[in-house]
């Protein structure tokens, strides 16, 4: 019943603000409104007596009614890749697999294969209502996300009460709501990645069997076959465990081997079974198109490092010819990197490195409203309100690395450093896109929760004479 209310509510105010006008007043107060009510509920649950498995269920659920709220904002569609995507899967269902041979463009980036596949199960299993569908799945998986950050917090910091706020923070953190409506393979991809940090954080807490490091590299290979750059993941494992851990070195090797074996297993195993069955020509990691454009298009200061048609073209100039290609783009990054003045260069990857990180949705809204008609968007939401809340985490996650200084208790935060830096590094090196920075999003709302830590020690916000403002979670 209280849901119900909640809806209600939401749903009466939306409509009051939907169906008055459509300027810039309009979407900014309509999307302050809806987020003031989510966590006036969400802030309420945290100050209240009810039991910490109450109180999350209730952020779950106003977790789930942001993102069906924006779901049912803009009625978005495949686009630019993702319609390449679809459109692919839509060809795999009638059994054509020309998309996927020669210099076809899933041939050229096998690593979208799997997305495309599981676009056409759902196109197979749901002839009319795919898109609906799919979108529906988003929704779903981005409440588990939600629950999965609650766990890894909870655990990390040992504490129900910060994995609390790590929910409060994630039900509402742009990215992971925005791109509830895209078609994107980082909404399959992320469940699996935190999944597989979850099962290594519990077994280096030696709560798990050092053998669950088995599935943490199962799970992660699994999201890495939706979004193929877990390899971070996998670096920043390895760190972790020959830097942290106190184990001989003997049990760190095998440690590493037990999720880095079965990571790469799993991901041999799908690809030569795809290839076996000659529906792919190329592995999963390797196409017909090598990697070092994608490095290329990332030197490119004219174009900020974003793709441009002066590196993509390279392709054609040298005919496809795989070999060729790899020699052109090593000699240009060569040549780019030597002869550009290094104040010049510097700033370029300053420059590169501050707007890749600072759109605080991940370009989430563009990619929803992308050549989505204007009849189908109820409120044009723009960039401004979802930036304040980015900008405000990041000052948490700033708060909380100076709580680091201070504070080394908490050891296994320091995994999530690593794997922040190793997505910061890869996105300098290859070209830069909002989205980009999607699929490690998740682990800024860990780091705040160090910030809040920081503030609440500081300002001992538990115990006013008012009484406790977090209830006893």
């Amino acid at each position: 019943m209280v849901i119900v209310i909640i809806s209600s509510i939401i749903t009466i105010f939306v409509s009051h603000f939907f169906l008055s006008s459509d300027n810039f007043v309009k979407s900014f107060t309509s999307v302050a409104l809806i987020i003031a009510i989510i966590l006036s509920i969400e802030f309420y649950s945290i100050s209240s007596n009810l039991h910490y498995k109450r109180k999350l269920f209730l952020i779950l659920v106003c977790g789930f009614i942001i993102r069906g709220l924006w779901l049912l904002n803009v009625k978005s569609i495949p686009t630019s890749d993702f319609m390449t995507m679809y459109n692919s899967a839509q060809k795999f269902v009638n059994s054509d697999t020309s998309m996927f041979w020669g210099n076809a463009y899933i041939a050229r980036f096998p690593h979208l294969t799997i997305m495309v596949l599981y676009m056409a199960l759902m196109i197979k299993l749901f002839p009319v209502n795919n898109i609906i569908l799919m979108k529906l799945i988003n929704l779903v998986l981005g409440v588990l996300t939600i629950y999965l950050i609650y766990l890894i917090v909870k655990e990390v910091f040992n504490s129900n009460k910060k994995g609390i706020y790590a929910a409060v923070l994630a039900s509402v953190f742009p990215s992971l709501v925005t791109y509830t409506g895209v078609f994107c393979t980082e909404n399959i991809a992320i469940p699996f990645y935190l999944i597989s940090a979850y099962m290594f954080i519990l077994t280096i807490r030696k709560k798990k069997s050092k053998y669950s490091l088995i599935l943490s590299g199962v799970a992660l290979s699994l999201g890495n076959l939706f979004r193929m750059v877990a390899a971070i993941m996998i670096i920043a494992y390895t760190m972790y465990v020959l830097i942290y851990s106190k184990d001989k070195l003997l049990s760190k090797l095998r440690n590493i081997a037990l999720f880095m074996i079965p990571y790469y297993l799993v991901l041999n195993l799908v690809s030569s079974t795809l290839q076996g069955l000659k529906i792919t020509e190329y592995p999963l990691w390797k196409g017909s198109e090598p990697k070092i454009t994608n490095m290329l298009k990332g030197t490119n200061i004219e174009s900020l490092g974003r793709w441009n048609e002066e590196d993509a073209s390279i392709i054609e100039k040298n005919n496809y010819d795989y070999e060729k290609i790899e020699e052109a783009s090593i000699k240009i990054i060569k040549e780019r990197l030597t002869t550009t003045p290094l104040p010049k260069l510097v700033g370029f990857y300053i420059k590169k490195f501050a707007v890749q990180w600072s759109v605080g949705d991940s370009d989430g809204i563009y990619w929803t409203k992308h050549k989505v008609p204007k009849e189908d968007i109820i409120v044009d939401a723009s960039l401004e309100f979802p930036q304040i809340i980015y900008s405000s985490m990041m000052v948490l996650v700033f708060l909380g690395i100076l709580n680091r200084r201070k504070n080394n208790e908490v050891q296994e935060i320091n995994l999530f450093y690593i794997i922040l830096c190793g997505y910061g590094a890869m996105n300098l090196i290859t070209e830069s896109q909002g989205r980009y920075s999607y699929i490690a999003s998740w682990v800024f709302i860990i780091l705040a929760v160090e910030g809040i830590n920081y503030l609440d020690n500081k300002f001992n916000f538990g115990n006013f004479k008012g009484g406790r403002i977090f209830g006893g979670i």
